[in-house]
């Protein structure tokens, strides 16, 4: 017969106290060969027995009628019990007789209280296990007491943990200097400070931050709180704790140190340069004249039949422009600067303004109208005329007359405004020289303002083809606008008398 399976108890087994203690003494093999020696069934087909010691007779001894076993050997064994869980239903076994004579058996008899202890005994052959009223009761109890202790203990230590990491405590380390670039998330934020040793720990100071600083186990799921830091450089130190260094970040960042100087309107290339040198010292005139070779610097508006040497001409704006401290030193940087600006803000102009009919029907192209911008740049001196010398520029364009403004002679033949201009320099052949070719110079004569730009776009009303200074109005600098040759004269006569025209 093959070996009885043993019973295996589980946690609820176990916990009820439902499972046997130990495991049961194994039980002889009755002979499988011998016909007539009592076949015991299987014990995963028997049901659970209880068998007790009863008295049965007060007889001398007799011969008990007992199973009759067969060894391998087919010598008889007699057994004087048999496991528990091996015993056939109903078998009627000999226990033994004790002193008086009475003889006792072991039978089955489920409603009789079992006269065995409750404890296994190796030794006893016929113990049984049954169910003590406390036993699993205990076991509930003493498993809740070690579920709470480990539960207990392995919280604290993760709150131990938690805390070191909020407050490291110790000494501040040496100090870091942070930039937070711009669009930066909190966890971008995070990342860097632990990256510079500054929090000890990203992913604790993010759920910290999330639960705004009060953070817990059970909680740290439902933190929803946002959170975000300007954009800047800051000074923290290493080993700082969360809230220290939430606090200097939270005061945003360390302020920029700006130097301010201006770029006036109606400078030539070479003049910006030197004026570059003059208002920050730090600028070297090699550096910049090497800078200027980048092709990045060139405007997007530019004519690419113009030579390489006067494309930048007029495309640096001029502008009061705030430079950062760290920049100061970076002839590069800001002369990138200066031609980018220039871009947006014509292109901003064309957006708003668009052509005036004038330059479409002449067909000027956006480096035309450019170059005329920095003619009325250098001819004008207030305001009010820019608009009024556009329109004469376009008027006399239509008519097929030349320019003849003084400022592109003083470019043509590289004279400063404050020097005198000869017939000579009238007669000088040169693109530039509008009183010998017609039409628009090639390139800028210098940088043009805002306001010159939007007069060039958005010229005024009117038929106006000559202008000369007269200081009109009562305006210093300003200009008087003619329609015929006789009123040119006169207003010629006045701008004589007060010693600006030759």
């Amino acid at each position: 017969m093959a070996d009885a399976p043993r019973r295996k108890g589980g946690w609820a087994a176990f916990l009820t106290g439902a499972a046997d203690d130990g495991p049961p003494p194994e039980a002889p093999q009755p002979p499988s060969s011998a016909s007539d020696a009592p076949r015991f069934p299987e014990a995963g087909t028997r049901r659970p027995v209880t068998r007790v010691a009863r008295p049965v007779s007060s007889a001398p001894p007799q011969a008990p009628a007992q199973p009759v076993l067969v060894q391998p050997d087919g010598t008889p064994s007699i057994p004087t019990a048999l496991p528990d869980h091996m015993a056939p239903p109903g078998a009627v076994i000999v226990a033994g007789i004790d002193a008086d004579g009475t003889e006792y058996v072991l039978e089955d008899d489920p409603e009789a209280e079992p006269l065995v202890d409750p404890r296994y005994d190796y030794e006893d052959k016929n113990w049984v296990r049954y169910r003590t009223s406390w036993g699993g009761f205990l076991r509930i109890v003493a498993f809740v007491i070690l579920v709470i202790f480990l539960v207990t203990n392995i919280r604290g230590r993760i709150y131990s943990w938690v805390d070191n990491q909020i407050e490291p405590g110790g000494q501040l380390g040496d100090a870091i200097a942070l930039t937070i670039p711009d669009g930066a998330s909190t966890n971008n934020v995070a990342t860097q400070l632990a990256n510079e040793g500054i929090i000890s720990n990203a992913t604790v100071f993010r759920y910290w931050l999330r639960c705004e600083g009060e953070l817990s186990i059970t909680g740290f799921m439902g933190c929803d709180a946002e959170k975000t830091f300007q954009a800047g450089d800051y000074e923290l130190y290493e080993n700082m704790a969360f809230e220290d260094a939430v606090a200097i970040l939270d005061e945003g960042p360390i302020p920029e140190v700006f130097f301010s100087f201006n770029i006036p309107e109606g400078l030539r290339l070479d003049e910006i340069v030197q004026r570059l040198v003059v208002v920050n010292d730090r600028f070297e005139r090699q550096q910049i004249l090497d800078a200027l070779e980048n092709p990045n610097l060139v405007s997007q508006y530019v004519d690419p039949s113009v030579p390489a040497e006067f494309r930048l001409e007029g495309t640096l704006f001029p502008a009061t422009y705030d430079i950062n401290e760290d920049d100061l030193a970076d002839e590069a940087r800001f002369l990138r600067r200066m031609a980018d600006e220039f871009d947006n803000r014509y292109g901003s102009l064309l957006n708003e303004l668009g052509y005036d009919p004038a330059a479409v029907e002449l067909g000027l192209t956006d480096w035309d109208i450019i170059v005329i911008a920095s003619l009325i740049e250098e001819e004008a001196r207030v305001d009010v005329d820019r608009p009024l010398m556009a329109r004469a520029i376009y008027n006399r364009l239509l008519a097929g007359m030349p320019l003849q403004i003084d400022a592109t002679v003083y470019y043509a033949v590289d004279k400063a405004f404050t020097d005198t201009l000869l017939q000579s320099d009238l007669d000088f052949e040169s693109p530039w020289n509008t009183y010998v070719s017609t039409g628009i110079p090639p390139s800028p004569i210098a940088a043009p303002g805002e306001a010159a730009l939007r007069a060039a776009l958005n010229p005024a009303e009117g038929d106006f083809i000559f202008w000369a200074r007269t200081d009109a109005n009562g305006v210093f600098g300003a200009h008087t606008f003619s329609v015929t040759n006789a009123e040119h004269n006169e207003a010629v006569v006045v701008c004589r008398e007060l010693g600006y025209c030759g």
